[in-house]
């Protein structure tokens, strides 16, 4: 029994791995045309511990979606509601348009839950834009 609570904190501090981030990736690209590459979420998620999220933290990040520089950067955030038990992923994409000299915005917000280790209930929307 002692095993089995030790293996089951092991598991609440683990980062999030390859296989939940290409579900989420697939599970998200399948609701919305994500505006990210695969090659993204996996940069930004990669070294987040399930178990900090689940303690209240925050974790945001600049991006570039573009694949050359300019001045249009987005940002992911992820968060846990504990309510709800939800894994929360806010992407702020700011779109270079070569004839502006602004960035229109969009805001997407993903959710999903872990669930033995799998990501489930998985919902990805554009909420404004």
């Amino acid at each position: 029994m002692f095993f089995a609570l030790l293996s089951g904190n092991i598991s609440l501090s683990q980062n999030f791995n390859k296989s939940q981030i290409k579900s989420l990736f697939e599970k998200f690209n399948k609701q919305t045309q994500t505006p990210f590459s695969y090659k993204i979420l996996e940069d930004f998620l990669k070294d987040i511990k399930i178990e900090d999220l689940k303690k209240g933290k925050e974790f945001e990040k600049e991006v570039l979606f573009e694949n050359f520089d300019c001045e249009c950067k987005d940002v992911m955030k992820i968060s846990f509601d504990k309510t709800s038990k939800t894994f929360i992923l806010k992407i702020n994409e700011a779109s270079f348009v070569q004839d502006l000299d602004w960035c229109p915005e969009h805001t997407y917000i993903g959710s999903f839950k872990i669930k033995e280790d799998k990501i489930v209930n998985t919902e990805f929307n554009l909420v404004a834009g």
